[in-house]
């Protein structure tokens, strides 16, 4: 070891350089403070053996300025002294130094300290050459979860419609990945599709099953499935990826503005609050489903409640980490400390503000012990463009030619799958401009529809013009569908591009048949002003899109023109 020797007494530096020498230890040497703390600089020593009284600079101040310079090496500094009171020994400690001898000094005491430090100082290499290597680990997998956390925003919001007007939304995760999910999406209808999921555990692996629940969710959105249909697929995905005992409380809305309802499926999150204008609350539904991802789902378990939906509506979702969330003595903010927030004393514009820093005094900068979300739906502000418009994805599509396809759905077909999606995705994928996607859709749902409700199933949509004829007509629809045993809807779609005065256009004919009795469409309303019902307004919306609307035989053959400009 080199070992730098401060001491103003040159007999003393002389024995020392001579004990140190023959034990082969290279030796430095100074005769004051000022000079050791220079040479300790220029020269860094492995060893100090350090003078406590000494002209310029005492031992204590030197052994100071050599820690600091040492920084985080490990240099161990032993004080030469003559005194052996405690408290001359503690300022030694004080001071910087690592041990101390006593003169007159003893050869194998001083040996033995030196080997002491000697090991000591070893310990100390490996153990800062292992945190070297800690943080080099720390800061890579940093970096990794970083990338990682990027990807994995720019995964699960793509195309992420929480920017709408009519949402207003907080989380609060408690690592970097957040194991609450929350997703919002147009389907072709111009319908508001929400997701709020709350994964098992938290960080990474509670937010990993978040990745396939996201392309299920825009995918299924995007091509115009119902919640029930994105509820069943997503949960034969989790019981695929996830391992055992992990699952996902989560809930689907679908918000339909135009119709003003909502469809709800809630399996294992905390009561949805729905509050009036007044900012009281109205109703609540309860959680009525298992969390997704547990057991193989059956017919009964994609069930969905519908409720009518007032236009003054507030609609709240929230993840069990918010009624859970702890103050500093560990009291939980609770159901019942929420609930008073909706007693009217709050305007209902406030209330989502409220009920957040309500939270914040109440937890106190105590610790977040599971990840926190909060959403709410302003029903008022559901027509509103979001910023931007939606998005949709992208479509191959041929170049404008004629074609025509068919499709025909039996009794059983009908009962078990939603027909839908899958014509507008062919029609999607052969050829439509976009921006009319839900236009087609709109026409094509309201035309099946009728087909079906009405043709096939016999129900009158007069049915539907109170808040309790409204659920009573969805569950008669309900009952009858699973009841029908005989029944057919055909429909076929054609494409046609005009040329006229150097542009082109394409032309799709629309054409939907059931073999049912029909019904009188000229009874129904056939103008969207002043109609507020929530019944007789389909027919008067498509005749709003179309080129032209006609019905023939019994009422149960629709045919519809919807024309576009090519770009």
């Amino acid at each position: 070891m080199k070992i730098l020797v401060v001491d103003d007494d040159r007999v003393n530096s002389t024995i020392l350089n001579r004990l140190l020498g023959r034990a082969g230890h290279p030796v430095i040497t100074a005769g004051n403070g000022r000079d050791g703390v220079a040479l300790f600089a220029q020269e860094q020593p492995d060893l100090v053996l350090m003078d406590i009284r000494m002209p310029q600079m005492n031992g204590y101040e030197a052994a100071r300025r050599m820690k600091s310079i040492a920084a985080d090496r490990f240099v161990p500094i032993i004080f030469l002294t003559a005194v052996t009171d405690d408290e001359g020994l503690a300022q030694c400690i004080e001071a910087g130094g690592d041990d101390f001898l006593t003169k007159p000094f003893n050869r194998i005491i001083l040996q033995a300290k030196i080997d002491a430090m000697e090991r000591i100082q070893q310990l100390h290499s490996v153990l800062r050459s292992q945190k070297e290597q800690l943080l080099a680990h720390q800061e890579s997998v940093r970096q990794e979860l970083e990338i990682g956390q990027h990807l994995f925003s720019n995964i699960v919001r793509a195309g992420n419609l929480l920017d709408a007007p009519c949402l207003s939304h907080w989380t609060s995760p408690m690592s970097l990945f957040n194991g609450d999910l929350l997703m919002a999406s147009y389907n072709p209808a111009g319908g508001l599709h929400i997701l709020l999921g709350d994964f098992t555990g938290h960080g990474l692996s509670a937010a990993v099953g978040a990745l396939p629940l996201s392309e299920i969710f825009y995918g299924m959105t995007a091509q115009g499935f119902s919640i029930g249909d994105m509820v069943e697929e997503m949960n034969a995905k989790l019981l695929k990826v996830l391992p055992a005992r992990m699952f996902c409380a989560a809930c689907l809305i679908e918000v339909d503005f135009r119709q003003e309802s909502l469809t709800v499926w809630n399996g294992g999150l905390p009561d949805i609050l729905i509050a009036n204008a007044d900012g009281l609350l109205v109703s609540t539904i309860p959680s009525g489903h298992l969390p997704l991802g547990i057991v193989p789902m059956n017919r009964e378990e994609r069930k969905v409640e519908l409720i009518e939906m007032q236009r003054d509506f507030r609609v709240f979702l929230y993840s069990d980490g918010l009624t859970e969330a702890t103050d500093p003595n560990g009291e939980m903010y609770g159901q019942k400390r929420l609930m008073e927030q909706f007693s009217g004393a709050t305007p209902p514009g406030g209330l989502f503000r409220g009920i957040l820093d309500d939270l914040d005094r109440f937890r106190s900068g105590a610790a977040q012990s599971d990840d926190i979300s909060l959403l709410e739906i302003d029903c008022s502000r559901g027509m509103e463009e979001p910023p931007g418009g939606a998005q949709h994805t992208a479509q191959k599509r041929i170049p404008p030619s004629r074609w025509e396809v068919a499709f025909a759905f039996d009794a059983d077909t009908l009962k078990s799958v939603d027909p839908l999606p899958t014509i507008i995705s062919a029609l999607m994928n052969l050829q439509a401009p976009s921006g009319h996607r839900e236009r087609i859709y709109t026409i094509l749902a309201e035309l099946f529809s009728n087909a079906l409700d009405h043709g096939l199933l016999q129900l009158d949509t007069r049915t539907k013009q109170t808040p309790e004829g409204f659920v009573e007509y969805y569950a008669q629809r309900e009952k009858r569908l699973a009841q029908l045993s005989d029944g057919l809807i055909r429909v076929t779609l054609r494409h046609a591009p005009i040329r006229e005065e150097g542009r082109l256009s394409g032309e799709v004919g629309m054409r939907v048949e059931d073999s049912g009795l029909g019904f009188d469409h000229a009874v129904v309303r056939s103008m969207l002003a002043g109609n507020l019902s929530h019944g007789g307004r389909g027919i008067a919306l498509v005749r709003s899109l179309c080129t032209r609307l006609d019905y023939h035989g019994n009422g149960n053959i629709a045919e519809a023109t919807y024309r576009w400009d090519y770009q």
